[in-house]
């Protein structure tokens, strides 16, 4: 751990004189050459911590991770993509119903999104005194298969 304590420490005091440099010399010709060389020590020090003989650098053991967990997150990001997805199209639904003079207490809008990323809304359940009305609209909006259903019974 120490070894790369130092290597961090190296990389970052030379860029920081490059930094330090290029701002003392601006506006000058020195400027140039000050960076030229600067950039040659930079690499010099980057090229002796990689190649240095003694002293090896271990990368820490990434055998931790397991795959399952990944596939769990994945499960979990699927999901919360699906509840905003059918969030967002409620909210598009609730907007049209209301603009067209419908007054809803609830909509819930179900959603598929398969492997290929495709969106299928599997059903609609709506309240609203209006139902045959607002199931028009809907199916106008999703087409005309989709199951509207009347969420007041």
């Amino acid at each position: 751990m120490e070894d790369i304590t130092t290597a961090v420490r190296a990389v970052c005091v030379t860029a920081a004189g490059i930094c330090i440099i290029s701002h003392l010399t601006e506006g000058t010709r020195l400027r140039s050459q000050a960076e030229f060389v600067y950039r040659l020590v930079f690499a010099i020090v980057v090229a002796g911590l990689i190649f240095s003989g003694s002293k090896k650098i271990e990368l820490p053991d990434l055998s931790i991770f397991d795959s399952n967990e990944f596939s769990f997150s994945t499960e979990a990001y699927d999901n919360a993509v699906a509840e905003q997805t059918a969030s967002n199209i409620s909210d598009i639904l609730l907007s049209q119903l209301s603009a067209a003079g419908i007054t809803v207490d609830d909509i819930v809008t179900e959603v598929n999104i398969s492997e290929e990323s495709g969106i299928s809304i599997n059903r609609v359940i709506i309240r609203t005194a209006d139902f045959e009305r607002a199931a028009e609209i809907i199916r106008s909006s999703l087409g005309q298969k989709t199951e509207v259903i009347n969420g007041n019974s």
